[in-house]
């Protein structure tokens, strides 16, 4: 979609923030974060945050930007000479089209590992160079021939609670503000890095490449807040009580931290507002 500038938001408030790398930057208008996204200085796989979504969402799926993203261009057809016939099939490329976006191209084999490990929605659409067009996946028998049953879902970590009724509304009690820091997560058998993006008295959101564990899982913490957000260094334990849709983070709540970490986090939050 062109850049004709005659956008217009209802309710355009500055009050949207954007990470950028391990910082954030706001707060920006709505119409403010659109110009930066047809600039490209910002990207839609980039983060934003508003105060009353209470996390940090992609904003290619946000809502307000989400009618306004350029569509998905149709790949072009590379013309190439025919492989020798044992290779044949596995030469055939794949494209995949879902959550609003194109990837691709993929081997039969890739995209076969990818729909038996259920990487693939139904609402997903697919496209290789025999095709004149775009068809839906689930339209497309040879792949379709492929799918296998998921498995169920992974159990929780002995011992482990389960998310009390009550972490909805520790939630709406304690507001979550912005905190770029560099988090280091273990479970007691593996060792997980990745980017803290909102903080609260109560817990955190984490972006990481994978989860410590399912919901219910306890974890050990050492999170190293940048010095300028009045917060030290500090180690606790909490637990896993939501994973991200797109499994590239999750949430949890403390269950241990010391009190100089909880009166400095509320400090940081006061100082925000």
């Amino acid at each position: 979609m062109e850049n004709t500038n005659t956008i217009q938001f209802a309710d355009d408030k500055a009050e949207w923030f954007i990470a950028v790398g391990e910082k954030f930057r706001g707060p920006f208008k709505a119409s403010e974060v659109y110009e930066k996204l047809q600039s490209k200085e910002v990207s839609w796989i980039d983060y934003g945050f508003r105060e009353k979504d209470a996390q940090w969402i992609r904003l290619a799926d946000q809502p307000v930007f989400k009618s306004l993203q350029p569509d998905a261009p149709k790949p072009k057809p590379v013309m190439a000479p025919p492989p020798p016939p044992s290779q044949q099939k596995e030469e055939t490329k794949w494209f995949l089209f879902q959550n609003e976006a194109q990837t691709g191209p993929y081997a039969p084999s890739e995209l076969k590992r990818l729909i038996s490990a259920g990487q693939v929605q139904e609402s997903a659409f697919v496209w290789q160079e025999a095709f004149s067009e775009w068809k839906p996946y689930a339209q497309v028998s040879e792949l379709k021939t492929e799918t296998k049953v998921a498995p169920p879902p992974l159990p929780k970590a002995p011992h482990a609670p389960a998310p009390v009724a009550e972490e909805k509304s520790d939630k709406r009690r304690a507001p979550r503000k912005p905190l770029v820091a560099q988090i280091y997560v273990t479970n007691q058998s593996d060792l997980v890095s990745g980017m803290c993006r909102d903080i609260s008295v109560g817990g955190m959101q984490v972006l990481t490449e994978r989860s410590p564990g399912a919901v219910g899982t306890k974890i050990h913490l050492n999170v190293a807040p940048p010095k300028d957000s009045g917060i030290a260094s500090f180690v606790a334990e909490g637990v896993v009580v939501r994973i991200l849709e797109d499994q590239r983070g999750f949430s949890f709540r403390f269950i241990q931290i010391t009190e100089e970490a909880k009166t400095a986090i509320e400090k940081y939050i006061e100082r925000y507002a």
